[in-house]
């Protein structure tokens, strides 16, 4: 072995190595290129080559998801856990949330009373058995997201029935009762983001459309849905943002000059309107697309983009209606540095639109940025009738409640018993009449093994 591995080479054979493994390596980008980007000349070369080139991303798939889900911003609270309060929010209701739980290894779904912080009901659906029997065959959902230990509820849904409604990202929809169990299950795309209601006992959810009807972009291209659910879980109908943006002229939001981007728009909120008001009519869908710092009032009844505008928010998320003329978005202020790395500008703020004098404000600016709220991705906040805030920070774990005039009445730091902060997913208020409802229904159902 000694001679093998140390005898002398000629330099002609060590140049003609080199040149054969070059010539490999030009073969082999070119097989995953004439793949992803939808030709199939050479599909079983192109199918093996593209399954060598993400071994590394499904080893690091696998070793995420037996890593339970804490936050990157584990420096901050100074060992804060819970929830602490310097003064109890005024208003009356319900915080819908979830969180990770490093005991249980899974997320959990809690109503929680503002009142008192008390935890007055939970659910913990075994999501791996509701999606065992679920298409898989999508080509945007990681494996990750299909098992319990990396299932993050994203603002789960509380029907008026007392079903909750759940979704992580990129997979199916699913209904549970009170003792989640499942009521129904909706694979027939893969649902990401918000999910908000229509106002007449249906869901306005993101999706991903596939096979995309687009042309001229790779299998992994992320063709942005709105998809309209019914009550029972069936899709009533799902529209392609890309494709509508292409049919009004708005190319260049899609196919934008310099590298290709398989996730160019990247809708992260759909806000429906439910009353009409004087810039805008019942029906109508407010659309935030991230990756273009861009917020936009859709028209579905008639195909038409009532207003868009970019900026001033960067990479902003949840687009709220505040009364018949403003809304406020959350603006992460999110950014791309020349290190590749993204980081957030000074801190997120919440910007309020008025569209009756075309101006835009930041009135919790300061609070926010006392309270160093910095949301690269994702984040949330809700008005409370009271006129109190309350601000999901979710890359650092928390929920933090707000007065109106901004000053701090206490938050919730999700520490577990390993001394590590874990991540949250988006959260719900529930109004008093709706959660009292909810629990009556509840108290009567059987929750008792078969």
């Amino acid at each position: 072995m000694q001679k093998f591995l140390f005898a002398r080479i000629e330099v002609w054979v060590l140049l003609a190595v080199i040149l054969l493994g070059a010539l490999g390596l030009v073969g082999f980008g070119g097989a995953v290129i004439e793949h992803t980007e939808g030709r199939h000349r050479l599909s079983f070369i192109g199918k093996a080559a593209v399954a060598v080139a993400r071994v590394p991303l499904t080893i690091e798939t696998v070793l995420r998801n037996e890593n339970p889900m804490w936050t990157p911003r584990q420096d901050r609270f100074d060992g804060q856990s819970g929830w602490t309060w310097d003064k109890a929010p005024t208003a009356d209701g319900y915080w819908l949330m979830s969180w990770f739980d490093v005991t249980r290894g899974r997320s959990v779904i809690d109503m929680v009373r503002l009142s008192d912080g008390s935890v007055t009901h939970q659910w913990l659906p075994d999501f791996g058995t509701s999606l065992a029997g679920a298409s898989q065959q999508s080509k945007v959902s990681e494996l990750a997201n299909w098992r319990n230990g990396k299932f993050k509820v994203y603002v789960p849904y509380l029907t008026p029935e007392g079903a909750l409604v759940v979704k992580s990202m990129y997979t199916p929809l699913i209904a549970y009762d009170g003792c989640a169990r499942q009521l129904w299950l909706q694979d027939g795309v893969m649902f990401h983001h918000s999910t908000e209601s229509d106002g007449a006992g249906g869901l306005w959810v993101p999706s991903v459309i596939e096979p995309t009807g687009v042309k001229g972009v790779s299998q992994r291209f992320e063709d942005d849905g709105l998809s309209h659910v019914g009550a029972d879980g069936a899709i009533i109908e799902t529209i392609s943002l890309t494709e509508m943006l292409l049919r009004h002229g708005l190319q260049h939001l899609v196919f934008q000059v310099g590298n290709y981007d398989d996730d160019p728009l990247h809708l992260n909120d759909i806000q429906p309107v439910l009353s009409d008001g004087p810039w805008w009519k019942k029906g109508d869908l407010f659309l935030s697309l991230r990756h273009r710092s861009l917020v936009m009032l859709y028209r579905p009844s008639t195909d038409e983009i009532v207003w868009m505008q970019q900026g001033p928010w960067m990479g902003q998320h949840d687009v709220d209606i505040l009364d018949d003329h403003r809304i406020a978005v959350f603006n992460n202020r999110a950014q791309s540095r020349t290190n590749g790395v993204g980081t957030v500008d000074g801190t997120s703020e919440i910007l309020i639109h008025d569209f009756a004098t075309g101006t835009t404000t930041s009135p919790y600016h300061d609070a926010m940025a006392r309270e160093k709220v910095g949301a690269l991705f994702e984040g949330l906040y809700t008005f409370l009738p009271s006129g109190e805030l309350v601000i999901e920070d979710h890359n650092s774990g928390r929920i933090l409640f707000l007065a109106a005039d901004g000053s701090k009445l206490g938050q919730f730091i999700n520490r577990n018993p390993d001394g590590k902060v874990y991540e949250i997913g988006w959260g719900r208020y529930i109004d008093q009449a709706s959660g009292d409802a909810a629990l009556q229904i509840w108290q009567g159902q059987s929750c008792s093994a078969g």
